[in-house]
């Protein structure tokens, strides 16, 4: 029955890849037309992976982390020269094209990986895994971009790169797999090393197969990702591509505005530090594919959440949703001295050469914008309020509080905040953003709190109980104490003095306690809260 299942998902692969490439012509065809007026691109538009189908998806799995099949052997052939990591083949120049390589015997190393990541734009990831490979490894001279490729020829297979390292620390850059990603990337570093494992997973393995490999350079890219993001300004044209970009999503920058199903692939980013409060248009219809976007609030160095997106149909369990070029823009408001990202990525698989126009759009801005202001304690465990002020007749108002310089405190979105352990030494602020029909979004901040300060804990004076009696056990009563729950410890003292081991709620008395007089210290601990401590009356004369 496993055979069977197999070969069924074999079939639904072949189906598939055929399918895929239909579409890629289809793209790749649209974006030759328009890229008609730039002869210079060789490569303005194309295709860079396909769906996964229903079968395929039923079967995926979370990744693994050792091999299925270490020192297997599928065939009666002799290793290949690369079996083993420690031999693998030394690229020296690029480009590099080999064919038709001997792989009919090859294995896997114990610790070995051997499984590539593909991903679909609707935030699902799928592994594969090789049963048997062969390593190649090319050292970088310069910062540069590396195109691979290849595979085992006629099979179901992967390239997967990978940064030199011993074999239990590898960790995979980015890979290809037949028919979902047949070419794929990777920034390389001057001096690095990177290796290139062709692997597959054997399936009706002969001794007479062989396998491929090319690795192509380019310039290298930069802006791949916030922080590295290339500075912009407004009004300005920015053009660039995506077509040399691992192809797949990655945590956290991956969704899309409003459409969660909508994933962001292989993308650049950019950043703007605005001057005034004004809108912002960032137009991508001149691109030469079906470019997407994202703009992103940030914290002045790092995007904390999304506030404009292109308009794009959705994607759903039928396949990729509609893309009309007439609305590749995002128009954003924007806050003078405030970092915006904006990430450039492509409509489902759609990769290519991007146009990038800023400008600032023609709305009027609302006639009262006022600062909104917070009152209340900067305290752990006090409630602040923002009084938004007057705004326009008509206006919708959105709250978001935040801490430090700006970042977003996650679910703070009302009119009220209660100040958290996470706040202290931190100073507290409220932007209210403010929407209306035919007006340009405007947002505006408070003035921070003062820094905020620990809380207070309240908590009862303890008692103690029990017989005053060398030998008997006298025991504290700590009383209520706030806010809950609040972790209490305990230390006894003889006269005043404490007396060594003596912690918990209870004590024994022994014959040092004779003639002396007993006290015991409360001491209650919660974090964002300063140290509360409460010491009882002194017992009777121990007798």
């Amino acid at each position: 029955m496993g055979v069977f299942i197999v070969f069924i998902h074999r079939a639904m692969r072949s189906l598939a890849c055929t399918l895929s490439l239909a579409v890629a012509i289809g793209l790749t065809g649209a974006g030759a037309a328009h890229a008609a007026a730039d002869p210079g691109d060789e490569d303005p538009s194309t295709t860079a992976g396909r769906w996964h189908t229903a079968d395929e998806r039923a079967q995926s799995r979370t990744e693994q982390s050792t091999p299925a099949s270490p020192n297997r052997l599928f065939s009666a052939a002799a290793a290949p020269a690369n079996d083993l990591l420690a031999n693998a083949t030394k690229v020296t120049s690029l480009p590099f094209d080999v064919s038709r390589q001997p792989f009919g015997g090859a294995t896997l190393e114990a610790d070995e990986p051997a499984t590539c990541r593909t991903t679909d734009p609707d935030s699902t990831e799928y592994f594969t895994d090789g049963e048997r490979s062969t390593w190649y490894s090319y050292t970088s001279p310069v910062a540069q971009t590396l195109s691979f490729g290849g595979g085992v020829d006629g099979r179901e297979s992967m390239v997967i790169a990978y940064a030199a390292a011993a074999m239990s620390s590898l960790t995979r850059i980015s890979c290809t797999e037949t028919g979902f990603r047949d070419e794929n990337h990777l920034q390389a570093k001057a001096g690095t090393t990177y290796l290139f494992q062709v692997t597959d997973d054997a399936y009706n393995a002969a001794s007479t197969d062989t396998a491929s490999l090319w690795i192509r350079a380019s310039a290298p890219l930069s802006n791949l990702s916030p922080a590295t993001a290339s500075s912009v300004s407004v009004p300005s044209t920015v053009t660039g591509s995506i077509a040399k970009v691992d192809n797949n999503w990655y945590e956290p920058y991956y969704g899309s505005c409003d459409l969660p199903f909508v994933t962001m692939l292989g993308t650049r980013w950019y950043k703007y530090v605005a001057t005034s409060t004004t809108g912002i248009r960032a137009d991508f219809r001149e691109s030469y594919y079906n470019a997407d976007a994202v703009v992103w609030a940030s914290d002045g160095s790092r995007p904390t959440t999304r506030i404009g997106c292109v308009a794009q149909g959705e994607n759903d369990s039928s396949g990729p949703g509609s893309y009309d070029r007439a609305n590749a823009y995002v128009d954003f408001a924007v806050e003078p001295g405030k970092t915006y990202f904006i990430q450039i990525g492509g409509w489902n698989f759609s990769v290519g050469d991007y146009v990038m126009k800023l400008s600032t759009y023609q709305l009027p801005l609302l006639t009262q914008m006022p600062t909104p202001k917070i009152t209340g304690t900067a305290q752990v465990g006090s409630t602040l309020t923002v009084n938004p002020g007057t705004w326009d007749e008509g206006t919708t108002l959105t709250y978001q509080w935040m801490r430090g310089n700006g970042s977003y405190i996650s679910g703070a979105k009302g009119t009220t905040y209660t100040v958290g352990a996470a706040d202290v030494g931190t100073q507290i602020t409220v932007a209210v953003s403010a929407t209306k029909p035919g007006y340009s979004p405007a947002r505006k901040t408070s003035a921070p709190t003062a820094v905020v300060a620990k809380g207070t804990l309240s908590g009862a004076t303890p008692t103690i109980t029990g017989t005053t009696k060398v030998g008997y056990t006298l025991t504290a009563r700590a009383g209520t104490w706030a806010p809950a729950p609040v972790a209490l410890s305990y230390q006894w003292a003889r006269n005043g003095v404490a007396i060594s081991g003596a912690t918990s709620s209870t004590y024994k008395l022994t014959s040092s306690d004779k003639g002396k007089r007993i006290t015991v210290k409360v001491t209650g601990t919660k974090t964002g809260y300063t140290t509360l401590a409460k010491t009882s009356a002194a017992t009777a004369t121990i007798g």
